[in-house]
């Protein structure tokens, strides 16, 4: 019994929340899109309590925000998806705030913009989707110079290297990270600079190259700011050691690169310290440590290949968790149902309008074709009168010679006459015609479909919840009718 006075508190309390909502021209719920924009950039982890949150955002800005308030609405949105590990649904929040930016307006928040196909990037990454990659870096970096942050644009710019890394296209990659290099030195920004030396040093090793690659070496640790007085690199960096290594192994110094190898198989990177133990090993010939470090080191291969395919099945299974969509899915559909009586109803009644205007717009189509057929038989009797006479003519020319001058003049005179009716006959089929053009059912399918009217009744469908028409867009609604169908009335 005590159920119905806890529903009504409940529905009073949310009412007076809405109003609170409501008032002062949406602050409280601008305060509430702040706090999570904050929240976001704080790097905080959001999971599905977050998503009631979202959604109502995203609901009220959709209805009164600007369009940097609907572009964050549905941005935080797809963040909190992408937290949860639901790609697809945080593809679509990305992309739908994409959408929602006025990038022709002075005000355009281009900063979250490159942030939404920041995050499409990296999506794009994980799902091995190198050409998407590509093109949402495209974008981020046009964004960027247009927001005149150079520094940011140049480093969009060098990400680029990993969808070419998924093509496995080295020489892509060297070059982009040639032109990034040149691209800093040019803002004088030398530690940036030399971070991009680092990937190329790999690769250079892998080529060979060995000259170009000492001389990124150098560069890399003289100006990154990633190494001590020690010349020891910054923690999560010692892979770094492996190509040090290498370098110092291909350079005639292998008791150096033994350090090395040594010191990044001390930080945790079994797979390549025990690859470098075995080069050096190999150069040193002593088979017992050859073959005690090949096993080693496939063990650690083996182990490495394990881990990355569990995470990636691990990223997929999270990318794609079908049982919870079915059930939202499930879920939505019900509520649709519930809800979406108003709008279902609304359409029925406009196809039913759209029927009686297609019916008057084929009377008076009939109706029209009735009239050119009786002008053509006009025209046609017009015709066989000028034919006759041209015939009788002709056989009083032959009989009568003499008044041929006479008879020519009078049948000039009656050609003039029935080719000015002729004239005026087909100058109103023409005009029919134009008039039963207007009437073509292409023509006002594509006016029909073109009006504003039907773009809002078209969101009203796709839109979840009871949203009924407003009495402005029933207004709007009833002048398309008129003005397209002039014979009916809605």
């Amino acid at each position: 019994m005590t159920r119905k006075p806890t529903a009504y508190i409940l529905l009073l309390v949310t009412a007076c929340a809405l109003l609170a909502g409501c008032s002062t021209d949406g602050s409280y719920m601008r305060q509430r899109l702040q706090y999570v924009s904050d929240c976001n950039r704080a790097d905080t982890v959001f999971t599905a309590r977050w998503l009631p949150t979202v959604d109502t955002l995203v609901g009220y800005f959709d209805r009164h925000g600007s369009a940097n308030d609907r572009m964050m609405a549905h941005y935080l949105k797809g963040r909190v998806h992408h937290d949860m590990g639901e790609s697809p649904q945080a593809l679509e929040c990305y992309q739908r705030a994409a959408e929602q930016a006025d990038t022709t307006r002075s005000d355009c928040d281009l900063y979250t913009l490159y942030a939404v196909y920041g995050q499409m990037a990296n999506i794009f990454d994980v799902q091995y989707l190198p050409d998407d990659e590509m093109q949402a870096l495209k974008i981020a970096e046009r964004i960027a110079w247009k927001d005149k942050d150079t520094l940011t644009a140049l480093y969009t710019y060098e990400l680029r290297k990993k969808p070419y890394f998924l093509r496995n296209d080295t020489d892509s990659i060297l070059h982009i990270e040639r032109r990034a290099r040149n691209l800093y030195l040019q803002i004088q920004n030398d530690s940036m600079a030399a971070r991009t030396s680092r990937v190329p040093i790999s690769l250079l090793l892998d080529r060979g190259q060995y000259d170009e690659a000492g001389y990124l070496i150098r560069y890399f640790e003289g100006n990154s700011y990633y190494f001590d007085s020690s010349n020891n690199i910054r923690k999560k960096y010692e892979i770094y050691y492996y190509d040090k290594g290498r370098y110092l192994l291909a350079s005639g110094k292998p008791d150096s690169s033994l350090f090395y190898f040594t010191k990044v198989l001390q930080a945790g990177y079994k797979e390549a310290g025990y690859k470098g133990l075995l080069m050096y090993y190999q150069k040193k010939h002593i088979a017992d440590s050859i073959a005690k470090y090949a096993t080693l080191f496939a063990k650690a291969n083996d182990d490495s290949y394990l881990h990355v395919n569990q995470n990636a099945v691990h990223q997929i299974s999270a990318m794609y968790d079908y049982g919870r969509q079915q059930r939202l899915a499930e879920e939505s559909r019900a509520t649709a149902a519930r809800q979406k009586n108003y709008l279902v109803y609304a359409f029925f009644a406009f196809l039913f309008a759209a029927a009686i205007a297609a019916f008057s717009y084929n009377r008076v189509r009939i109706q029209n074709l009735l009239r050119i057929s009786q002008l053509l038989k006009a025209k046609d009797d017009l015709q066989s009168l000028l034919e006759e006479k041209q015939a009788q003519l002709d056989i009083f020319i032959s009989k009568n010679a003499s008044e041929i001058k006479r008879i020519t003049q009078e049948s000039n005179q009656i050609l003039i006459e029935h080719i000015r009716e002729k004239k005026a006959l087909e100058q109103q089929i023409e005009d029919m015609n134009r008039k039963l053009s207007l009437f073509s059912g292409a023509s006002r399918e594509k006016a029909f479909l073109n009006t504003p009217i039907y773009a809002a009744i078209q969101s009203h469908l796709g839109k979840a919840g009871d949203v009924p028409l407003s009495d402005d867009e029933w207004q709007q609604l009833h002048q398309m009718v008129n003005a397209i169908y002039p014979n009916f009335s809605l």
